[in-house]
């Protein structure tokens, strides 16, 4: 016993060797990668490297009071490539010698570009060629910002990825950050005006007098160079959290400061719900509306039920006749009973058609209010008239965990970011708190003006029970509104009690993938695109946190995978549920590169693309060589597939108990006439190369190969 012991302990230790060294070739550092990208993406020729320093040095920092000409003369820093070769002069203002108690002063400005920066940090090499030939190129544009990130020790570290021109960030925090690049005449013209208190208002009432706080008709002013233009000396020094916004004055401004007073005759907010067969969940919403909201709108409640039980519709009946007859007049409940299939999409809509407010809630069931003042926060952004929909931040009952803090297009498709996350840590520079433009928000509660809902034409009754929101959230968008997320305002969803979960069974994997390759179908533009989330963060994982893309490495160019029949491999194999099989992404390779079927040409793209995670709980994860199975539904035959290890650092951080999960990520690329045709469940194979023990289980999804 004691040499089998031996020998196994030499197996073991081999096999750690093996995994340490790929974990090294397998993981990144930021700061290597980000260099390699900015070698990539920015050193090109079309931007000149022969560009003179036209801004201060550190040791003219010290005597920056005169605010002396940093440059003589006028110097150009593009070459034939460009669409323009102008020439600018640049001078560089500091935030803290310019915003001096509550008085702001403004220099004597000389050059064409004003760059307004923190003194502590540095600006990227290339930071200055960046902002000019933007300028150049968006004749419109008269303010530009850029990411940022942490330099310590000569590593950088801490990236600051931010959105493109949001403006309701904006008026929650001056995300811009760090640098800020201004047109000189546009801000002198604006100064000259408004005589602004702070830098915050002096660029509001700038951006607003470019029409920055409007639909997206044209050109927005306001331009994000999507590089890394500032190291700061630690994380999120540019982000001013607590401005002196004087909000206030900022929603006069828009139209929007002043509470109103007292109701009118109309109901104001009509309060859509979906409802069957869930008396007591109804109950419970409509309970905790009428008891912990404070709001002077009046409202119009509409139940619409798709066909509840008799008794249960005696129920609903029964209390909506008591809450009408109520002491409380102030607002109506109506029942509109339609037996039918569920089609979350068909009930809202029906909703929406006999709706009498100004306004649109829609509000499912298993909503919780326990904030006083949410539908008047809520109802103060819809209605400013850049605005699409407005969403809330969720928590799960009774808890801090966050369900829904806004929608992020991925390629994987839409992902609830910050999901099961603490609300009571602040995560990525403040992404779960303020006000935040998303490309969607959930229809679990969502609130916009009836001309918005009408103009993206309502709810697709294609899409029947899910991405209903998001296509609709997604048309809103494409007519040049903003979605939004109010963190600030905070509820319950009791989620699926109404429905139960998606992909719980085959049937209803099936049905969602095929929804999916709908919505996208539909809004073919975006497939993979978000304005709000930075491309260098990940957008091929369902992660829940805002991670840069350097620690996942998702990419096609790995071999085909070996397929072979493995009836032999499999037996002896105990299938057990602690080998865990978590699918991601199972498609064709055309559709995952561009978001459409593929062709009916042949190409070099003929295949699927697998994506996903695997572990053993409570083994050495380090041991087990694992292989993708596929098993198809009619014969019964399986198929293995080879993988390639991809380094999961959310598995890591979510399973800091369990030994070894760093390389329990895995991709495979398949060739389509590798199997032949049919519907596949996908499930794995876990061998453990120290032991010889093998695991096999199996998940939900489930794919056509064609």
């Amino acid at each position: 016993m004691g040499l089998k012991r031996a020998v196994k302990q030499i197996l073991i230790d081999r096999e750690h060797r093996k995994y340490e060294i790929a974990l090294k070739e397998k993981s990144l550092s930021y700061d290597g990668w980000i260099r390699k990208q900015e070698e990539n993406n920015i050193i090109k020729p079309n931007i000149c490297e022969k560009y003179r320093n036209y801004l201060t040095t550190e040791s003219e920092k010290e005597t920056y009071d005169g605010y002396e000409m940093e440059n003589e003369g006028k110097s150009s820093c593009f070459d034939a490539s460009c669409r323009k070769n102008e020439a600018h002069t640049v001078q560089t203002i500091y935030y803290k010698d310019i915003e001096k108690g509550n008085k702001l002063k403004i220099p004597r400005l000389w050059a064409d570009i004003v760059l307004i920066q923190m003194y502590e940090g540095e600006r990227s090499g290339f930071a200055i060629p960046l902002i000019l030939k933007e300028f150049a190129e968006h004749e419109d544009v008269i303010l530009i910002y850029g990411d940022e990130d942490v330099q310590a020790g000569g590593e950088r570290k801490r990236p600051w990825f931010k959105p493109d021109w949001s403006p309701d960030r904006f008026l929650a925090s001056f995300y811009f950050g760090a640098l800020v690049a201004v047109r000189t005449a546009s801000l002198w013209e604006v100064w000259e005006r408004e005589q602004s208190r702070t830098l915050y208002l002096l660029l509001y009432h700038l951006i607003v007098s470019h029409g920055g706080f409007a639909k997206r008709e044209q050109e927005m002013p306001v331009f994000h160079v999507r590089q890394v233009l500032f190291h700061s000396l630690k994380p999120g020094y540019g982000q001013i959290k607590h401005l002196a916004l004087l909000e206030e004055e900022v929603l006069l401004a828009q139209g929007s400061g002043k509470k109103k007073e007292s109701c009118g005759p109309e109901p104001e907010i009509s309060v859509i719900i979906p409802s069957k067969d869930h008396p007591e969940i109804l109950f419970r919403c409509l309970n905790s509306f009428l008891e912990r909201t404070v709001t002077c709108y009046r409202c119009d409640f509409i139940i619409v039920d798709n066909g509840s039980g008799e008794v249960n519709r005696r129920l609903v009946e029964k209390k909506l006749e008591d809450l009408n007859a109520g002491p409380d007049n102030k607002n109506s409940f109506r029942y509109f009973y339609h037996p039918m299939e569920f089609n979350f999409s068909k009930m809202c809509n029906m909703g929406a058609k006999e709706a009498k407010g100004r306004l649109l809630l829609f509000l499912n069931d298993d909503m919780e209010i326990i904030q006083p003042d949410w539908l008047d926060q809520m109802a103060q952004k819809a209605l400013l008239p850049y605005t699409g929909a407005v969403g809330a931040k969720l928590l799960y009952p009774e808890s801090y965990i966050i369900q829904h803090a806004g929608i992020t297009n991925l390629r994987v498709g839409p992902a609830h970011k910050l999901q099961f996350l603490d609300d009571r840590e602040e995560h990525y520079y403040g992404m779960n708190r303020g006000v935040h433009d998303m490309l969607g928000v959930t229809g679990a509660c969502l609130l916009m003006r009836r001309e918005v809902f009408g103009e993206a034409g309502g709810f697709f009754e294609g899409l029947a029970v899910a991405f209903n929101d998001v296509d609709l959230c997604y048309s809103i968008f494409e007519k040049g509104y903003y979605n939004l997320v109010r963190n600030d305002v905070v509820l319950y969803h009791h989620e699926s009690l109404s429905r139960g979960k998606d992909g719980e069974s085959k049937e209803k994997q099936l049905r969602l993938l095929r929804e999916k390759d709908l919505l996208y179908e539909r809004h073919q533009k975006i497939y993979g695109k978000d304005p709000f989330y930075h491309p260098y963060l990940t957008t091929d994982m369902l992660e829940s946190g805002y991670s840069p893309a350097c620690q996942y490495q998702v990419t096609l160019n790995m071999p085909w995978a070996r397929v072979k029949e493995c009836a032999k491999d499999l037996a002896g194999a105990r299938e057990d549920s602690c080998l865990v099989v978590g699918m991601e992404c199972a498609m064709d390779i055309y559709k995952w590169k561009y978001g459409v079927a593929h062709p009916e040409e042949t190409t070099e793209d003929m295949g699927y693309y697998f994506q996903g995670y695997t572990f053993v709980i409570g083994s050495d994860n380090a041991c087990y060589e694992k292989r993708l199975l596929l098993k198809n539904l009619a014969n019964g035959k399986v198929y293995g597939i080879s993988i390639d290890q991809r380094f999961r650092p959310d598995i890591k951080n979510n399973l800091s108990d369990q030994l070894n999960v760093d390389l329990t990520g895995f991709a495979a690329k398949m060739k389509c006439d590798k199997i032949p045709e049919g519907s596949y469940q996908f499930g794995m194979l876990a061998v453990d190369r120290c032991s010889r023990q093998r695991l096999i289980n199996w998940s939900s999804w489930t794919l056509e190969i064609k």
